[in-house]
């Protein structure tokens, strides 16, 4: 990801306005009277757990407030046990059956093994630093943000399945700034590990939605579909994010399966509201590319000119979707100078 993930949305395009001008097919009218029907449904829009901007970072973690955050972060953790007594120590090996610490004895170490049925509760340092880095997010410090939870990570990766679901559901957010580094492939591994502990439904759709985007942003776009799939037959087009819509959408492109590209794009368009939906742009350019493929130039036109007034750019590195970018751009050169076709 580059730049913001949310556009600002001026106006919500009507059903009437982005209808074809040719007749409809008889699955494009039942698809279009049931779009109809949810638009009469009063809604409230969710708001996406985990959309955060992201702008370049100002500056860089000083050295010395680094090597504090190494030092607070690397002390013993303390585990409380069902019989009230608490031991402090560092951990060297955890599984879902135990853990071991390694604490301080005089001059060497003795080691404790428990069993994770014995365990009250686990205090782990540097717990303040997870509010410090969403505040950097906040404060667009994205790659500070990024390497104090890459710190944050380390320090608990192993432990997350003996910890609160919050915990887990806290790195959703660092998936997030993995997926805009240099080196986004480490997002799937750290899917891996958050998965078995996501609990809470908000949650789970910030995991759905964060872990289908690292596979379309890696190219992953096999093991994409199946997610994409389940995302659309779960979730509501008038929601904070098309994500679903977009991925599934440019994989029926990819089919040239036409027809159901551009149904699946509109979906989220038609129910766009001022209210900023993600990944509308990207299913604007999945519309534009099935009308190209439907070989419906002027209606693609006619969606490529929305998109533009809606300040929408078309998506950045989407392989499946720069072939028809140069096709409407060339099409809108030849046609500069004919009037616009009505949409009514």
């Amino acid at each position: 990801m580059s730049g913001t993930k949310l556009q600002s949305i001026r106006g919500v395009l009507a059903c009437e306005r982005l209808r074809r001008p040719q007749p409809d097919s008889g699955a494009r009218k039942r698809a279009r009277h049931e779009l109809s029907l949810y638009g009469a449904i009063t809604h409230s829009l969710l708001t996406l757990a985990f959309a955060i901007v992201l702008p370049h970072s100002l500056r860089a973690i000083a050295p010395e407030e680094r090597a504090a955050i190494r030092t607070e972060l690397s002390q013993p953790i303390t585990v409380e046990l069902d019989n009230g007594q608490r031991i402090a120590g560092n951990p060297i090996n955890v599984s879902e059956k135990q853990i071991q610490l390694a604490s301080a004895e005089g001059a060497g170490e003795i080691v404790f093994t428990f069993e994770t049925g014995q365990i009250e509760r686990i205090a782990v340092p540097g717990e303040s630093y997870k509010s410090l880095a969403a505040e950097w997010m906040q404060a667009g410090r994205s790659e500070d943000a990024l390497e104090l939870m890459s710190l944050l990570y380390e320090q608990r990766k192993t432990l997350l399945p003996l910890l609160p679901p919050g915990e887990s559901h806290f790195f959703i957010y660092y998936v997030e700034l993995v997926l805009a580094s240099p080196q986004p492939a480490r997002a799937i591994a750290i899917i891996e590990t958050l998965r078995p502990q996501i609990e809470n439904p908000a949650a789970l759709r910030a995991f759905e939605d964060v872990t289908l985007e690292s596979y379309q942003t890696l190219g992953l776009l096999e093991e994409a579909l199946p997610l994409a799939e389940a995302w659309v037959g779960s979730r509501k087009p008038y929601g904070a994010s098309a994500l679903g819509y977009y991925v599934l959408g440019a994989a029926r492109l990819r089919e040239e399966a036409y027809e159901a590209s551009l149904d699946l794009a509109l979906r989220p368009i038609v129910f766009a509201s001022p209210i900023p939906t993600e990944h509308l742009a990207e299913c604007y350019a999945v519309a534009v590319s099935a009308a190209l493929g439907l070989r419906e130039r002027d209606y693609a036109a006619t969606l490529f000119r929305e998109m533009q007034s809606r300040g929408f750019a078309w998506p950045a590195g989407d392989r499946t979707l720069a072939p028809f970018l140069k096709d409407i751009t060339e099409y809108l050169d030849d046609h500069e100078d004919e009037p616009t076709q009505a949409t009514n």
